[in-house]
């Protein structure tokens, strides 16, 4: 996964459970105007079968080869507007690059290269999680992984042999 696809579908949603339904309205307008999105790509849900009240905000962006979801949580004394900034910043940042995953799939997909022997892929950032990951992974199979910036974006490398002490 060198390269993301064409992004094919674009969805927000807002959930919110034993909250008034304007505060999900009010987090995609937000959404809406931020991303510059259509109305048919934005949409509201409620629960009243929630044990505390709570409210999120998920862009979902998906191509052939990856589904991307971005996610932000209402906090107590934070607005539907913040909320929504938050995941909509998520979402623009992995919009705005070519890179095949954001950096919360980039961790998720170590494992499996590594256990199949190798790969790799391009990440729109590279966080300490993933740092730690391989790490650990390398702790228990023979492994190398290989960090390198191109373009504005990381490049991993997943390939079998004598783990490297180093990873950039």
């Amino acid at each position: 996964m060198e390269e993301r696809a064409e992004i094919t579908t674009k969805r927000a949603t807002a959930l919110v459970a034993n909250l008034p339904y304007h505060i999900a309205r009010r987090e995609l307008d937000t959404v809406g105007k931020l991303l510059n999105w259509h109305a048919e790509s934005l949409r509201c849900e409620d629960t009243k079968n929630s044990v505390s009240p709570g409210n999120l905000v998920m862009i979902e962006l998906a191509s052939p080869t990856v589904t991307e979801i971005f996610t932000a949580f209402g906090k107590l004394g934070v607005s539907a507007e913040d909320v929504a900034k938050d995941a909509a910043e998520q979402a623009r940042a992995y919009m705005h690059s070519t890179a095949a995953v954001d950096e919360h799939l980039a961790d998720q997909l170590l494992l499996p290269l590594a256990l199949a022997g190798g790969g790799s892929f391009s990440a729109v950032s590279f966080n300490m999680h993933a740092k730690t990951n391989m790490a650990v992974i390398r702790q228990f199979l023979p492994v190398s992984f290989q960090v390198t910036e191109v373009e504005g974006h990381n490049r991993v490398s997943v390939s079998t042999g004598k783990p490297d002490p180093y990873v950039k």
